[in-house]
């Protein structure tokens, strides 16, 4: 009896994963995940009303009083024009791994750039708006969120940081 269950059970999966990659095929991988999840919404990040999610999968950078919500990290100020700031971000950004060729911008300079994870293709948005600070001076406010599911185990808050990190070194001091 146990045998014939086990083989039923071999069949139904052997079954599902030939349907699984026909769809892969015939629709792609991201195809299949908008099927499933439904689409990714890319809206233009209000900071100033933003009211971050219950859910721990987000990760917002603001400077002091700009954001509504309470940041999970302030904003760092650079000595560099907000344009300036904008281009050496897209320099770090463009370079990372599973970051979307396609930047979405917004009349008013606001970037949304989608990044995939590797084996899932699971898209996390990140919006990054630059804010000057004088003519010399810039900070910019940053929200990065996952679109499925309830936990991200840290990757946008590691994400945030590193890109923090790299753009720091990319910029004069």
């Amino acid at each position: 009896m146990l045998k014939k269950v086990l083989s039923v059970l071999a069949i139904a999966v052997g079954g599902l994963a030939v349907v699984y990659l026909l769809a892969v095929l015939f629709l792609g991988r991201d195809q299949i995940l908008v099927y499933v999840f439904g689409p990714i919404e890319n809206e233009p990040v209000h900071f100033s009303s933003l009211v971050l999610k219950p859910s721990p999968n987000q990760f917002l950078v603001c400077p002091a009083e700009y954001c509504a919500a309470k940041p999970h990290l302030n904003s760092p100020t650079y000595p560099v024009s907000s344009e300036h700031l904008k281009q050496q971000w897209i320099a770090v950004v463009t370079g990372q791994p599973g970051v979307d060729a396609d930047i979405v911008e917004t009349t008013d300079g606001q970037l949304t750039h989608i990044q995939r994870s590797s084996l899932m293709r699971y898209p996390d948005s990140i919006t990054v708006t630059f804010l000057p600070l004088g003519e010399t001076q810039s900070t910019l406010a940053i929200y990065s969120r996952s679109h499925y599911g309830k936990s991200d185990f840290g990757v946008n808050e590691k994400r945030i940081r590193a890109w923090l990190a790299e753009l720091e070194v990319s910029l004069p001091r």
